[in-house]
C-alpha cells in the first residue's frame, strides 16, 4: 500500500530533530490516531525559511509527510509555502489519500501552516503569554 519513498522516508526522516533557536515553534496532533508532529523554523532575509526541522510520532504518512514537506518548503518564503494546498501535500506524497488517510497526510502542512499564521498576525493581537517561539496549538 506505501510507495517504497513514503516508507524511506519513514524510515530515515529528512530534517528531524529541533531547532534550538527557532523563530517559529508549533505543535499538532490527530488525537483520533495519536499521530503527532512539531516543527521549528528559522527565518533569514525576507522571510525565507533557512533551516526546519521536525519532531513527531505516528503512522508512515503522517511522519514521511513531514519529512517530505520540510524538504520541500526549505528556502521558500513563507508568502509562497502559505499556498501550498493539499493537492500538493497529495503530489508530494504519490499516493491517493482515502478519507482517513488525508488527517495525516495534511497534518504537517496545519501545523506549519499554524505556524506561518502566528509569525505574521502582530504581537500586539497575540494573547500576551504567546510568543513566535513559543506557539503550541493542537488541532
Amino acid at each position: 500500500i506505501y510507495r517504497e519513498h513514503i516508507l524511506s522516508h519513514y524510515r530515515n526522516p529528512h530534517n528531524f530533530g529541533t531547532l534550538v533557536n527557532a523563530d517559529t515553534r508549533m505543535k499538532s496532533e490527530n488525537p483520533l490516531c495519536g499521530d503527532r508532529v512539531e516543527i521549528s523554523l528559522t527565518l533569514g532575509h525576507r522571510k525565507v525559511i533557512e533551516d526546519i526541522r521536525f519532531m513527531g510520532e505516528g503512522c508512515a504518512i503522517s511522519q514521511a509527510a513531514a519529512s517530505l514537506l520540510t524538504d520541500y518548503v526549505k528556502g521558500k518564503s513563507l508568502r509562497s509555502v502559505a499556498t501550498i494546498d493539499e493537492e500538493t501535500m497529495v503530489d508530494l506524497l504519490g499516493i491517493p489519500l482515502s478519507a482517513t488517510r488525508m488527517k495525516c497526510g495534511m497534518l504537517a502542512l496545519v501545523t506549519l501552516k499554524k505556524g506561518i499564521a502566528m509569525n505574521q498576525t502582530p504581537r500586539s493581537r497575540r494573547r500576551s503569554n504567546q510568543t513566535p517561539r513559543d506557539i503550541y496549538r493542537y488541532s
